[in-house]
């Protein structure tokens, strides 16, 4: 279902109806940009540098579509799994008063994939954030609010008329006013006050306001005559039964109702969704739940620690990232996928006692590669089952999915295009479905018939990050990310040889010196991270030789002149490393929250990477 301002009441009012009941929700975004120049990112960057630097992209750039899929499990069992489907692709548009901007490469992006901007520009949905919603429900409904806002400023004094003409105007209008008033019930029910400008017709409402505070029939509005002349206005003077006032009162709320509604816009969808608690499922994730949380909820936290915090209090089913998922999955060497030949055969003889080798199941983790493959597997347990036959993957991994009435847009191949928000959220809802079964069987789950994630505990709230020493970024409240890590396998980061070095240079200081015949060097792979410091990857069992080694060569670079002092080239573990980093980003950030100044711009401590290649001694 696309929704635009046409139908988003339509769109809420069945969403916070079934939310509450939805197995999980899937998210996926389109914005407006996602790469700042000062914003890149480094190998050496920590999951709170990283977040920092996203942060201020998600603050800086704006949502075009919000894609929102409920999956409503319906039957299954032991079989199959069984889910009713209801996608919003949602065009989001920020209010009056907010800015746009547009990264060049983004948009290029979009146009390409087919995004319909006309339907973005003319019918997006407007959306408040927490305190500009609770500030509207104050103002607009303060019958019905019960939220603490900010305290209303004092009033201004009254306004006083400054030119003659102006004065004589008001006390003809306010004479004529009170004629007509003291004329009783007998007469008119409507006084019309002379055309003024706005400056005037403020005055004439404060003072009507005040003259008439103790009449409870006496009440003033303001109209306007010709809707194509919506700048002319004129004041009407009212009188009313106590009946008459109480239905105008519930008129008048009526009104102020559905302007409140109209305001909140999507506000109504993002409010149902975190109160729902459901699990919450993305794909690759980490920018849209900070766009969401930007835009939807309030100011970003300056720490990647309060994000934690704030995700947690937000999304209390957990966030589940089916790239996350999918990269955890393997399944026997010797079962076959769609993208396989015939079952692999093993020559030689295999003992019994020997664990089958297993290779990961989705050989690509793209949302498109992974969804395809999920829709294959699915559709070829259906086959193999209806024939008798035994599933391909050993797991009968059947997940069937019909869509919702007003929710098969995406039956039509033609509207099943990539990067349209609403169907990226689809089709990562379908790949958890099929992923949470999957993994529920090879883990020995008793009960199949519950729409369960329990069993996905150790996936709950980890999201992947691109380019990192860390395999992802945990968003539970109070945990800690660690860098990736092999076991026996030592890292250390090495800084500080000359910017002219190569690879088989910094190779040489982990070699024997001097050279002994018959002397085996220690296996070393290095990963560059920029011109003068590299990640050296060792066994453990090689640690002394290599320390030995790089020593010998420390001593002989100071001595050649080459380093002013040994305590130039540094081998740190990357680990004790990337917490130092941390420790420094955690001080730039209380330094920003305590003096509220714009975020930290991590490209000062940062040096441009050159592009080398990973080689193996």
């Amino acid at each position: 279902m696309n929704v635009t301002k046409e139908n988003i009441d339509v769109a809420c009012d069945e969403f916070e109806l079934l939310v509450p009941s939805a197995a999980f929700v899937s998210m996926d975004l389109e914005m407006t940009g996602i790469h700042l120049p000062d914003c890149k990112e480094f190998l050496d960057d920590t999951p709170a540098m990283r977040y920092s630097k996203m942060r201020k992209v998600a603050s800086r750039f704006n949502i075009v579509q919000v894609g929102i899929t409920m999956f409503h499990r319906v039957g299954g069992g032991d079989t199959s799994d069984e889910y009713i489907a209801r996608t919003y692709n949602v065009f989001t548009f920020p209010a009056k008063g907010h800015q746009i901007t547009l990264e060049g490469g983004a948009v290029e992006f979009l146009v390409s994939n087919g995004m319909d901007w006309n339907a973005w520009f003319r019918d997006g949905v407007p959306y408040l954030r927490k305190g500009a919603a609770k500030e509207l429900k104050a103002k607009l409904l303060p019958e019905e609010s019960t939220e603490n806002v900010a305290p209303i400023a004092a009033p201004k004094p009254p306004m006083e008329l400054a030119t003659g003409e102006d004065k004589a105007l008001c006390a003809e209008a306010l004479a004529g006013v009170a004629a007509w008033w003291d004329g009783g019930a007998n007469g008119p029910a409507e006084h019309v006050l002379p055309a003024c400008n706005s400056y005037l017709r403020r005055f004439l409402f404060q003072e009507c306001e005040r003259i008439y505070s103790d009449e409870k029939e006496f009440s003033i509005e303001s109209r306007v005559p010709d809707p194509a002349k919506h700048w002319e206005k004129e004041m009407v003077a009212i009188r009313r039964s106590a009946e008459e006032c109480e239905a105008a009162a519930a008129v008048d709320l009526a009104r102020r109702k559905e302007t409140y509604r109209a305001r909140l816009g999507f506000t109504r969808m993002w409010a149902a969704l975190t109160a729902s608690k459901r699990p919450i499922v993305v794909h690759n994730g980490l920018f849209d739940l900070l766009f969401l949380c930007r835009h939807m909820h309030d100011d970003l936290p300056t720490s990647l620690v309060d994000f934690k915090e704030l995700i947690g209090e937000l999304f209390p089913g957990g966030i589940f990232d089916t790239r996350n998922i999918g990269k955890q999955i393997t399944v026997d060497d010797g079962e076959k996928n769609v993208n396989d030949g015939e079952k692999n055969v093993d020559d030689g003889e295999k003992k019994d006692d020997e664990d089958p080798p297993r290779r990961p199941m989705f050989p690509e983790l793209r949302l498109d590669r992974l969804y395809a493959l999920c829709k294959s597997e699915t559709e070829a347990a259906v086959t193999t089952a209806v024939e008798g036959a035994a599933s391909k993957l050993c797991h009968d991994t059947r997940v069937v999915v019909k869509f919702a009435e007003n929710h098969d847009r995406y039956l039509d191949s033609t509207k099943a295009i990539l990067h349209e928000a609403g169907y990226d959220s689809y089709i990562t809802a379908f790949s958890f479905a099929f992923m949470r079964r999957m993994t529920l069987q090879q883990r020995g789950a008793a009960d199949l018939l519950a729409a369960s994630v329990g069993h996905l505990a150790d996936c709950k709230f980890v999201l992947p990050l691109y380019r990192s020493f860390f395999p992802g970024v945990c968003l539970a409240p109070g945990s800690d990310d660690v860098v990736k890590h092999t076991t026996g396998e030592q890292q250390h980061l090495l800084m500080g040889f000359p910017s002219t070095y190569q690879t088989s240079d910094v190779l040489r200081l982990f070699t024997a010196r001097p050279v002994v015949d018959g002397d085996v060097n220690p296996r070393v792979s290095l990963h560059w991270i920029n011109d003068m410091s590299v990640c050296a990857r060792f066994s453990d069992a090689d640690t002394a030789v290599v320390l030995t080694n790089l020593d010998a060569h420390r001593l002989a670079l100071v001595s050649e002149g080459v380093l002013a002092d040994s305590g130039a080239l540094v081998l740190t573990p990357l680990q004790k490393y990337m917490q130092a980093k941390d420790e420094e980003i955690a001080a730039a950030a209380n330094m920003e929250s305590d003096r509220k100044r714009p975020a930290l711009n991590s490209s000062a401590v940062e040096v441009l990477p050159t592009k080398k290649t990973k080689v193996n001694l």
